[in-house]
């Protein structure tokens, strides 16, 4: 029964489809209270005074708490701390504000409605102050602080480089540039932040059970001990159905510690669900970055060098340290040899929204760079843009590759394997490049503006530091899988099953995976950074594969034979000598468990059928993806069409190739929302200008084309079943190949595209300000 590798159906799939999931929202403890919070209208502003008083005396009001009840709040903790970071994290009910929406009340009713209507009767007076919101105003030398007790608004600067980049671009025959201005957007899971706290001192100790939409149940847990001064063996977290996070449920928000705070202040369960203008104004964005880059090439179009010069807006905290734009200043080499490279970052604090890791964490935005700078490379060469990124691969015998650059974690960065010409070639035979590129110049004729993009970049997946399962054989032969996983739609019930079912050759159907609660195993990471495959299914197989040694052991003894002449079939243990001889492994855990109280325990391993492991990568496991888009330009509206999409991967073994393709086609609709439609818009002053889904727009299904997924198998070395991440893969070539097939469309006028997204009012600018070459290529 060797599962691994088939494509399943997800188990989850039926009961969420029914109706059956079971969100925060639908928890229902008796006496729980709602909480909601007043919040910020200044993007920064001095809090003079605050009158709670009228709240407080609303019939239905449990509690009320604003600055003063705050001021001996702890800041919360830097979880990835750097050493060219000034790390400032945010300070629950801070008399000072640093972006619109910040809270600085929080009112517990007996519902929500009471505890709105509650937060319209806070009266408060601001001194407002100096705020910036944008890259360009915020890098000026009178500038405005966003922190007033900095000297700069620079958060951190920092390089990247191997070789002399710079002699060796002055030295380049043929040297292109290109700037590039990406908008922030928001993570917008279809379920919004939430949490459930109940505290119960009614024991011998004092609990606080938490209920939250989280990725990080075992960090959440961490943190809110910390911040309680609790022992985290009297917080418990659990993380129920989740509705999408993409990054946004990764982070500890304020929220989060004042919810937990209030439910044992008041010793009542508190429930605080996020409404989604809450969302839009105080949940975690991303992808914000200004960069200015060059590129040297030989004149066959071999890299010589690239430079580039980065300003990446970090809001007003940093919840996740400088994570993203380290991430793309390390990647923007991507899949190819790049002998020479400098890049110079710049992170800054604005009076907006804090920006931590989104779904690609800062990979979009260094497939943007590297891609669109070999695009003009092509464009001047009169080359294909398929051959100078042929003519540029790390070949498939030279992995390990070492960059030369140093990962996200500050160790070497090495690529452990992969195959991108393979990848390439594949995607130029799936989308069917070359009929395209014919097709392309014959509708050229009848006035129609296609363009074809290409694009091939990297992912590193499956950090550390470690993930643990325990796999147990229960007296019904059926298995248990428990894992320190939490899931928000990735299949994890079904995958993690497939890996403890191969080990065991037993039915599907007999294997129970539970996840997503810090009671089930004592220690976690979280579910983030495309690592759930690689590190729970490695520490899943390697529980199997201990456990069935140990069932091997107590069916040799039990049956008097030789453990090396046992086999394990259909969920029964064979002598291979004599058939007849047999043990099913409900018999097995019978036996492991005693007999008879007060008996000799009569085997030589330890009671219990049962092992927990733990995996720890000693480094990312790299994938390797190529997109080719075909778009359309309306010539009257600019309206963008995708015509064709076709998206070819590198994850390495695949534990479930639906669950993969389901992971790129999300990815992608993901990736088509950044190229073209979402944006995060501050106004001068930090005034949020798209706090609605009126004013955010984003891809429906209309929007997002039919696509053609490939794949290509390159197993890692780093982990026992030659995994590979594939959960935000999809997402990072979309913009960079959306942008090189718009800009190919309309290469009659010489246009560069700079911007994303990519626009249809600002092609029209564009183009009416450029001059037509009729006939150029």
């Amino acid at each position: 029964m060797k599962y691994i590798g088939k494509a399943i159906k997800r188990k989850i799939d039926p009961r969420l489809i029914k109706g059956n999931g079971r969100y925060i929202a639908d928890l229902n403890v008796p006496g729980t209270l709602s909480a909601a919070f007043l919040r910020s209208p200044h993007a920064h502003a001095r809090i003079k005074s605050i009158d709670l008083d009228q709240a407080r005396e609303l019939p239905g009001v449990a509690a009320v708490y604003g600055p003063e009840d705050g001021k001996d709040f702890p800041s919360l903790p830097i979880l990835f701390p750097h050493p060219k970071l000034v790390p400032v994290t945010q300070r629950p009910l801070d008399s000072v504000v640093h972006h619109v929406g910040e809270p600085v009340a929080m009112v517990i009713a007996s519902n929500r409605y009471i505890a709105e209507d509650a937060i319209e009767l806070i009266t408060v007076e601001y001194e407002p102050l100096p705020a910036v919101a944008h890259l360009d105003d915020a890098i000026k030398n009178d500038a405005p602080l966003a922190h007033q007790h900095l000297q700069s608004n620079v958060a951190a600067h920092f390089q990247q480089s191997v070789g002399d980049a710079k002699a060796a671009m002055e030295k380049a025959p043929i040297v292109v540039h290109h700037k590039s201005r990406i908008g922030r957007v928001s993570c917008l899971p279809i379920e919004t932040r939430g949490l459930l706290a109940k505290w119960d001192d009614n024991g011998s100790e004092p609990m606080l059970e938490v209920y939250a939409a989280t990725q990080s149940q075992h960090e959440m847990r961490s943190i809110l001990a910390k911040l309680l001064s609790m022992s985290e063996n009297n917080v418990k977290v659990i993380a129920p159905d989740v509705g999408g996070a993409f990054g946004a449920k990764a982070i500890f928000y304020v929220e989060d510690f004042l919810v937990s705070w209030a439910a044992r202040r008041i010793k009542a369960p508190v429930r605080w669900i996020e409404d989604r203008m809450e969302h839009m104004m105080s949940c975690i964005h991303e992808r914000e970055q200004y960069h200015e880059a060059s590129l040297g090439v030989s004149e066959d179009g071999k890299i010589i060098a690239v430079i580039d010069h980065m300003l990446a807006n970090n809001g007003a905290y940093v919840p996740w340290g400088i994570i993203v734009p380290i991430m793309t200043s390390s990647l923007i080499p991507g899949p190819y040899k790049v002998p020479n490279y400098f890049c110079d970052a710049k992170v800054i604090y604005t009076n907006t929204v804090p920006l931590a890791p989104f779904r690609g964490a800062g990979r979009p935005q260094a497939a943007l760079i590297m891609n669109r700078l070999l695009d003009q490379a092509a464009k001047k060469l009169h080359m294909d843009p398929v051959e100078i990124r042929r003519r540029n691969f790390i070949q498939a015998d030279e992995f390990p590759y070492r960059t030369g650059l140093t990962s996200r974690d500050g160790s070497p960065q090495i690529y452990d394997s992969g195959n991108y010409e393979k990848v390439l070639n594949d995607a130029v035979e799936l989308s069917g490049y070359s009929d395209w590129r014919k097709w392309q110049q014959e509708e050229k004729e009848n006035g129609r503006y296609i363009g074809i993009g290409v694009a091939s970049c990297i992912e590193n997946t499956g950090f550390g530091s470690f993930e643990g399962a325990t796999v147990r054989i229960e007296t019904s032969g059926d298995l248990t899988v428990l894992t320190s996983a939490a899931t928000q739609g990735q299949g994890h019930e079904t995958t993690f099953a497939q890996v403890a079912a191969d080990v065991f050759d037993l039915q599907l159907e007999k294997v129970a995976v539970r996840q997503g609660d810090t009671s089930l195993i004592t220690y976690g990471t979280g579910t983030f950074a495309s690592r759930m495959g690689v590190l729970v299914g490695s520490a899943v197989y390697k529980a199997a594969c201990v456990l069935k040694d140990k069932a091997l052991q107590i069916a040799a003894e039990r049956l008097n034979v030789v453990k090396e002449e046992l086999i394990i079939k259909e969920g029964t243990v064979i002598w291979m000598k004599e058939p007849t001889y047999t043990l099913t492994l409900g018999a097995l855990a019978r036996e492991a468990k005693g007999l008879f109280p007060g008996t000799t325990f009569p085997y030589s391993v330890s009671p219990g059928l049962e092992a927990t492991e733990y995996f720890a990568p000693k480094a990312a496991s790299v994938t390797g993806m190529t997109d080719i888009a075909v778009v359309e330009i309306d010539p009257e509206s600019c309206a963008i069409q995708i015509l064709d999409y076709t998206s070819v991967h590198d994850n390495g073994k695949l534990l479930n190739p639906l669950v993969v393709k389901g992971q790129v086609q999300g990815g992608i609709s993901n990736g088509i929302g950044t190229a073209l439609y979402e944006e995060i818009v501050y106004d001068n002053q930090g005034q949020l200008l798209t706090s609605t889904l009126m004013d955010y727009l984003v891809p429906s299904s209309y929007e997002v084309p039919e696509m053609k997924i490939g794949h290509v198998e390159t197993p890692s070395p780093l982990n026992p079943l030659g995994m590979k991440g594939a959960g935000e893969s999809g997402t990072i070539p979309v913009p960079a190949v959306i942008q090189s097939a718009v800009e190919d469309a309309l290469r009659d006028w010489n246009i560069t595209l700079e911007t994303i997204p990519v626009k249809p009012a600002h092609l029209k600018m564009l183009m009416r300000n450029a001059k037509r070459t009729v006939g150029s290529l």
